[in-house]
């Protein structure tokens, strides 16, 4: 291990009728050396191998040297607040201390307390086992205090740093939203690779704040906003599905638990807080966190339509509540389309509104057309448009185009059976339909032909409601009973040979959505 600190300082102040200037130089050097020593060949009296040995060499090196002049005594100050150790009894005239660059530290002369030191051996060692966590700001980049004299005072970095601790030490300053800007923009200018990745992952892990602070995300680049989202997305894409009970009211009734592919088994993963659930709650993912309209609030007679809408980040395994609807819509479908969230229909409403979460605020959009009801439908976005229907739009199939902010009618097509779900994978529109006889029939449209035809077929006597999560090209179908997977191949699309695991005892509605899990042992930051 080898740390090496290399730090020149220079302030100058000019006054009325007196110049003063302040420099000095550090240098703090560690050499930590391990050697093993492979095991002797010859053999004990017991007929085992010696035991091999270890030995260890730490060389400390500190240099510190402080100086400052002044052509005519004035009002003494320290513009750099803790980071300079002038006392207002120091003489300004001219001062040097530098101690002996050989030895360790532990024999290093201290030098007087006047002088301006930035090497210690505690902070050192400490900062070389957390160098993206151990940085100090105190006194880097801050302004004079209004007691200073009225002079301009200058700093200048004279020579780069990999660390920075100041003499007397400060507390230790954690990364978090409100300083890891200032250590970003500190971490490119040193060519600090880990404090740079440090800065990135507190705004990857609080995306959704980092959208609404222009003093962050309005100043990265356009490849640093893409480097912050797709960190947010390493990890694991998996089916998680929201038990919602209303049969047991309670902190701990409803529950979210996630889908092990590998072991074929449903695992917990949190629970989910009573304000957020309801028989008409809607739900969707996007840049990795869980959007939930609750739709209602209060139980039995006492229940009413809620505005109400929560986010949980998967990251941190925290719940927010964020900006309400202008509306309350029980029953309402969520779509998530380039970076907004949709809230579509609802009971006895035919609006649309639109979440943006730059602004947290939503808005309304063009509502559907003739004042359409979409009550119990199912809505999806492909190639940049929402497709809605189902339920009271079972015959027709209507298309919202962003660009136009307008809606648009067509023929539904296909079979006049109940539709379960619909889905979007790999630029076609997947709708699922139910037949008491037959089972579950599979339509697909193209996105640009927009013309129906039937692709696959389940048999299945009697088949119950169940919704879908796309996992790649993936149909996950869930349901109270069953769990089936829908291969969405261009060529030949198919169900899979056989069930997987079903959601275990569902105490109520199962919503399904995807999320990028974190790998195990990956630690997170919470801010």
């Amino acid at each position: 291990l080898s740390v090496t600190s290399d730090l020149g300082l220079m302030i100058t102040a000019s006054n009325k009728g007196s110049d003063t200037s302040y420099s000095f130089s550090s240098v703090a050097k560690i050499w930590v050396e391990e050697n093993y020593i492979a095991e002797r060949k010859a053999k004990d009296g017991a007929g085992h191998l010696a035991p091999g040995l270890k030995g260890k060499v730490y060389n400390y090196y500190v240099q510190s040297i402080s100086q400052s002049v002044s052509t005519k005594r004035s009002l003494p100050y320290a513009p750099l607040g803790t980071a300079l150790s002038h006392s207002s009894e120091h003489d300004p005239t001219t001062s040097s201390i530098v101690p002996s660059p050989g030895g360790s530290l532990e024999n290093a002369p201290k030098p007087p307390a006047a002088a301006c030191s930035f090497s210690r051996k505690d902070s050192v060692l400490q900062i070389a086992e957390n160098p993206h966590l151990q940085l100090p700001m105190d006194g880097f980049g801050v302004t004079a205090s209004a007691s200073t004299p009225p002079a301009s005072p200058r700093l200048e970095l004279v020579a780069g740093a990999s660390f920075f601790q100041m003499s007397p030490p400060a507390p230790n300053t954690r990364l978090d939203l409100g300083n890891c800007y200032e250590v970003l923009c500190m971490a490119k200018a040193e060519k600090l690779s880990h404090l740079q990745e440090a800065a990135y992952k507190v705004m990857s892990d609080n995306y959704l704040q980092v959208l609404r602070m222009p003093s962050i995300y309005g100043r990265l680049n356009a490849r640093e906003r893409e480097l912050i989202l797709r960190w947010r997305m390493k990890g694991k894409m998996c089916v998680t599905v929201a038990d919602i009970s209303m049969q047991e009211p309670g902190l701990r009734a409803s529950r979210l638990c996630y889908y092990d592919e590998g072991g074929d088994r449903w695992r917990h993963l949190c629970h989910m807080p009573p304000e957020a659930v309801s028989q008409g709650c809607a739900m969707c993912s996007m840049f990795n966190y869980l959007f939930v309209v609750a739709g209602c609030e209060g139980l039995g007679h006492t229940q009413r339509p809620s505005n109400r809408v929560f986010c949980y980040d998967p990251l941190t395994n925290i719940w927010r509540e964020i900006c309400p609807l202008n509306q309350a819509r029980p029953h309402c479908k969520l779509v998530a389309l380039d970076g907004c969230l949709y809230a579509i229909g609802g009971e006895c409403l035919y609006t649309v509104e639109r979440y943006d979460p730059r602004q947290d605020r939503w808005t309304f959009t063009a509502p559907l057309p003739h004042d359409t009801f979409a009550v119990a439908h199912t809505a999806t976005a492909c190639d940049g448009e929402i497709y809605v229907t189902g339920g009271t739009l079972r015959y027709v199939l209507l298309r919202y185009a962003t660009r136009t902010d307008s809606w648009t009618v067509s023929p539904a097509g296909g079979s006049k059976d109940r539709t379960a779900e619909m889905v979007s994978a790999n630029g076609f529109i997947y709708r699922f339909d139910l037949n008491r006889s037959m089972g579950i029939g599979v339509y697909r449209c193209g996105a640009k032909a927009r013309l129906w035809y039937e692709c696959a077929t389940y048999a299945m006597p009697y088949p119950s409601c169940f919704q879908c999560a796309v996992v790649g090209g993936l149909v996950h179908c869930i349901g109270r009973r069953f769990h089936l997977r829908f291969l969405a191949d261009h060529v030949s699309p198919r169900f899979g040979t056989k069930e997987l695991q079903p959601f275990p005892s569902p105490r109520g509605s199962l919503l399904p959505a995807v999320l990028v899990l974190p790998q195990g042992g990956t630690e997170q930051t919470r801010v």
